[in-house]
């Protein structure tokens, strides 16, 4: 069954008008999708957005639907103590996703940007998952910018999206030492849209508080092709991979032909330079192939030196 979808934000500019920007993901999914918009068996649309949070007009030059500014603005994390519809205190949980709950409906929480600013951030309607994920609540949110409240996730050909949350945050930035790293830390959380690389992998099962915090950060260097470990995708959103993990809660269910071994660094090895994803579909070679990245005939055949994720391509 084939499958389309379209993810869009609008942007405020400097002259006030909305532009809209939309970007195409196509996905090809054999089978099939659960309630959860997660393929169960692991065969998965990678994307190269990270947390798809699209805080609309909170920066005058915009902010794409990667989450990432124009200028290079970004929503880096939430404060843990929000205030509830009738004014009192709330508050994470810590022994699950930071976020449970119809009960938060109407609650607001404070976003930080990664220019030091904060924006205003409210929960308007919850949605408890289904089945593995009964666990995981997912939430719709606004923002406020301008003086009026805006939906921080957008598809364009349906309605306003949830975010999912986790424990930490993600280092957004490209092309440097750090960059796609996952910080698992207490002091914020993080706020992911649905269908990006980390709410994809959090409802594949990959969760902290279920202790796979080394698979939830390997699997969104996957699904983003970050074979450096930079924050640098090389891959093409919708591009289809086979994904699974060391512990067997996403096992291999096909047989695809091995593309890479992955560590929450970063890819340790891929197999042949033809059966990765930067060759079929990206059309560029990452800048540590073959200083520090280099192939290796057994790869993604087992887990080797701290992999924990290995993902395939569907026969060419």
């Amino acid at each position: 069954m084939a499958s389309l979808w379209f993810i869009a934000g609008c942007v405020q500019e400097d002259s006030g008008h909305v532009r809209e920007v939309v970007a195409q993901i196509y996905g090809v999914d054999p089978n099939g999708v659960d309630p959860n918009g997660v393929d169960p068996n692991g065969v998965d649309p990678n994307g190269v957005d990270p947390n798809g949070v699209d805080p609309n007009g909170v920066d005058p030059n915009g902010v794409d639907p990667e989450g990432v500014s124009l200028n290079g603005v970004s929503l880096n994390g939430v404060d843990p103590n929000g205030v509830s519809v009738n004014g009192t205190p709330v508050g994470v949980t810590v022994s699950g996703p930071p976020l449970v709950g119809a009960g938060l409906v109407g609650s607001s929480w404070t976003g930080r940007l990664s220019n030091g600013r904060t924006v205003a951030l409210r929960i308007d309607e919850a949605m408890q998952g289904t089945g593995t994920n009964a666990d995981l609540w997912s939430y719709r949110f606004s923002v406020s910018a301008d003086g009026s409240w805006r939906p921080l996730c957008r598809i364009q050909t349906g309605p306003e999206s949830f975010a999912d949350s986790v424990p930490g945050r993600w280092n957004l930035a490209q092309g440097v030492r750090g960059g796609g790293r996952y910080h698992p830390d207490a002091s914020q959380f993080t706020l992911a849209c649905r269908h990006s690389a980390i709410a994809e992998c959090l409802e594949l099962g990959y969760k902290p508080w279920h202790r796979a915090t080394r698979e939830l950060a390997s699997c969104v260097r996957a699904l983003r092709g970050d074979y450096c470990g930079d924050g640098t995708p090389y891959t093409v959103t919708g591009t289809l991979v086979n994904l699974f993990d060391d512990k067997g809660i996403q096992t291999d269910t096909v047989d695809w032909v091995p593309e890479a071994e992955w560590t929450p660094e970063g890819a340790r090895c891929f197999s042949k330079r033809k059966d990765t994803r930067f060759h079929q579909v990206f059309g560029h070679t990452p800048t540590c192939v073959p200083r520090t990245l280099k192939p290796e005939p057994s790869c993604a055949t087992g887990f080797g030196d701290g992999a924990v994720i290995i993902t395939e391509l569907a026969p060419q």
